[in-house]
């Protein structure tokens, strides 16, 4: 029978990364585990978390800033056979407890753990590492340190705080964590114990902790150590208990190791305080710190008794086990890439809002997913609402057969190459089932030659169809060469992703070709319902009208800006507010609010204007809430995410009869539908919304009739996954596979 697990999270001040953590837990694939929490003297809203995870998790108090005292209390409390220690700055991988477990192989075992990623999700900050009997680490192993498992080595394996494990019964045998390590060599102490009693302690290559390295009342936001003084104190400590049986260290050899270890730590503070990670402060305090910890160190460590778990603490905090409820693992789990060169938080269009939504919601429904996209900087993985977010930085591949007059199809293609292999990286760990990669730059053409993932393309407007409103697109040999690459794509992908019926009539149309039916799933897209945590704000009778989107002609912000002076000038209560990049230049050379603002210096209705550019999620739902008509005159666009948005705040909607928007504005039920380009018909449907607040109010009823029964995520997720399913059976029917050319050469 699998062992029973006792995950142990010692907290303090930490709600934020704590709730993280907790939530985390949902994904591991592993069954039997309970969660306990114990609870230092928090002053911020950790309560309050603990609170919200009600009776899925048994929950302690710490009556003081001491790690070791938190932990013997989980310890305590635990009803597991392993007790599995993770920090509340930490997210483990889903395979994290499955590979501890695995772990306990043999009696023998007394402690597993394993890999830990910094805060990047990228560097290791810790692999195999030994310590010596006076708290000296090496860092340095290439391989798990085996040959130190036997009672009073000189060197003893141990395991990193936010990502060790230990058996129950052991723990107890060896009374375990001696509370004078309030912080700083507390796991090291306790490694060092087991292996004195005749167990092993195993490091695994395996079994992933992402550490974020939180701020603490310990470590500052630099991420630097500002109270040293535990850390010198425990140092001194350790070294005269764990050495009373070395005959060949001496009480001068503990000392000279001890005033070196100091020496090393000035210099540290030193060097902080002089590039501005530490205050003048925190140096003066080490100084006093030194004194009292050779003080402190010395004496405790000559006279003092260990204070480990006695039979009185474990009739106090002994509770029978209480298994984790609610975790979200599938049982047919898919492990799912998404690849998006945009994404929340800094992102331009819909594919990174679509992207966001249908990534948390596929792992909501229990699968691991993966979301690849642009960073800065440095390489990162972060996990944010259920899903592992990459940001990586492009790489620098071979392409010496691309011309150098071709640096989009170059930048594009490197990209790709780039993303390949972080799906590479993410495959070393666990099988990657699907890739969902949309059409536009071409960002999954590297991973569609490779057999062994299914990669889906997502149906969006492509370059050829964006060209149309760029006159000097078709004279770019660059463009040209995309357009190709387009076109091999649609030709040889083994299943698409389409988001209407619109965008597969247009491609077809554009490209000459017909996209093989059996290979189509039509799942429209579906948003995440934000109205319910946003009201209506604004208080004045004026009639707003909201555009959203890039100030591009694509999105035919000209034609609507061409309107705003008769309407304005026709309905005093009229105001527009026009969010959206407007950094963009147009055919002309400046931007379309300039040109407009030019146009109409001095008139009146300029003050009823207003261009609030590039704006955060929350600003947009606020804007969505406060709004009377939402009007987005698009030329062309394959779904209208947008649309959906407004819908959902039960908005009345204006669109073009073009592409994708059909499927979601309904004319004279929820909308109103304009020819596109045509200032005329767009001024027609915005007076006819204007002028009548009863028909407003029916439409918007409607929009969110409408977006309620068709256009929800949970919807959308749910359909994208029964297709992955089909695309992955049926390339194991050996039906999905592309052409033996390779697509970008």
């Amino acid at each position: 029978m699998p062992p029973k697990v006792s995950i142990v999270i010692n907290t303090y001040n930490r709600a934020k990364s704590l709730e993280n953590t907790l939530q985390s837990l949902s994904y591991l694939d592993y069954r039997d585990f309970e969660v306990i929490v114990v609870n230092g003297p928090s002053t911020d809203s950790t309560s309050e978390v603990i609170r919200k995870f009600g009776d899925r998790i048994k929950s302690g108090v710490c009556p003081a800033a001491n790690l070791s005292m938190s932990r013997n209390i989980g310890i305590c409390m635990a009803a597991g056979d392993i007790v599995a220690f993770i920090d509340d700055d930490a997210i483990p991988e889903p395979e994290w407890l499955s590979e501890i477990v695995e772990g306990y192989d043999s009696g023998e075992v007394g402690a597993v753990g394993g890999l830990v990623y910094d805060h990047t999700g990228y560097t290791l900050q810790y692999k195999y590492s030994t310590c010596d009997r006076l708290g000296n680490a090496s860092f340095d192993h290439r391989e798990p340190a085996v040959l130190y498992n036997f009672p009073l080595s000189k060197r003893i394996p141990y395991l990193q705080g936010t990502n060790c494990s230990f058996r129950r019964d052991v723990l107890l045998e060896i009374g375990g964590f001696d509370e004078e390590y309030e912080f700083y060599l507390d796991e090291t102490d306790v490694c060092l114990r087991i292996v004195d009693r005749g167990y092993a302690v195993r490091q695994l290559n395996k079994a992933r902790i992402h550490h974020k390295f939180a701020p603490s009342h310990i470590r500052n936001e630099h991420r630097v150590t500002a109270n040293k003084y535990p850390v010198m104190k425990n140092k001194i400590y350790f070294s005269i208990k764990n050495t009373k049986d070395c005959e060949d260290i001496s009480f001068n050899a503990i000392v000279k190791d001890a005033s070196d270890f100091i020496g090393r730590l000035a210099e540290d503070t030193n060097f902080h305080f002089r590039n501005m990670r530490l205050q003048a402060s925190d140096l003066s305090k080490f100084w006093l710190d030194v004194d009292r910890a050779w003080k402190t160190g010395i004496m405790d460590g000559l006279t003092k008794e260990r204070e480990l778990i006695t039979g009185a603490k474990l009739q106090k905090y002994a509770s029978p086990y209480k298994r984790f409820t609610e975790t979200t693992g599938a049982n047919d789990k898919l492990c799912v890439c998404y690849l998006s060169q945009d994404f929340p938080p800094a992102h331009n269009g819909g594919i990174a809002r679509f992207t966001h939504d249908l990534a948390r919601g596929v792992a909501r429904l229990g699968h691991q997913v993966h979301v690849i996209t642009k960073g800065k900087d440095h390489n990162t993985v972060d996990f944010e609402d259920g899903v592992w977010v990459h940001r990586i930085l492009p790489g620098d591949h071979d392409l010496k057969d691309v011309p150098e007059h071709l640096p989009t199809y170059r930048k594009n293609l490197n990209y790709a190459f780039s993303v390949y292999d972080e799906v590479l990286r993410i495959n070393g760990c666990r099988k990657v089932d699907v890739i969902e990669a949309p059409i536009w730059d071409a960002e999954g053409l590297r991973c569609m030659e490779d057999e062994r993932f299914s990669t889906v393309i997502s149906l969006e407007t492509t370059v050829k169809i964006a060209a149309e409103s760029y006159s000097d697109w078709d004279k770019s040999p660059d463009i040209q060469r995309l357009m190709e690459i387009e076109e091999n794509i649609f030709r040889n992908a083994e299943a698409f992703h389409a988001i209407s019926r619109g965008i597969i009539r247009t491609i077809e149309d554009k490209y000459g070709l017909k996209l093989p039916e059996d290979r189509i799933g039509l799942v429209p897209l579906g948003v995440k319902d934000e109205s319910l945590n946003y009201t209506k704000k604004r208080t004045d009778d004026s009639t707003t009208v909201l555009f959203v989107g890039r100030l591009e002609k694509r999105k035919g912000i000209d034609v609507l800006l061409e309107c705003v002076p008769y309407v304005c000038e026709k309905f005093p209560e009229v105001r527009f507010v026009i969010a959206g990049d407007n950094s963009i230049p147009n055919e002309r050379g400046k931007t379309f609010k300039d040109e407009f603002i030019e146009n109409n210096s001095g008139k009146d209705f300029l003050g009823r204007v207003e261009f609030a550019g590039r704006i955060s999620d929350e600003e947009l739902y606020q804007l969505y809430a406060d709004t009377d008509i939402f009007a987005a005159p698009s030329r062309y666009e394959s779904f209208g995410l947008i649309f959906l948005e407004a819908m959902a705040f039960g908005k009345p909607v204006i669109g073009c009869d073009a592409g994708g928007m059909v499927e979601i504005i309904r004319k004279d039920e929820n909308g109103l539908l304009a020819k596109p380009g045509d200032a005329e018909t767009l001024k027609g449907a915005l007076l006819e919304l204007i002028s009548d607040k009863g028909k407003r109010e029916r439409f918007g009823k409607r929009s969110r009739e409408i977006f309620e029964a068709s256009f929800t995520d949970e919807r959308m997720s749910a359909s994208m996954v029964e297709f992955y399913k089909k695309v992955i059976s049926r390339k194991a029917a050996g039906a999905g596979k592309i052409s033996d050319k390779a697509l970008c050469q």
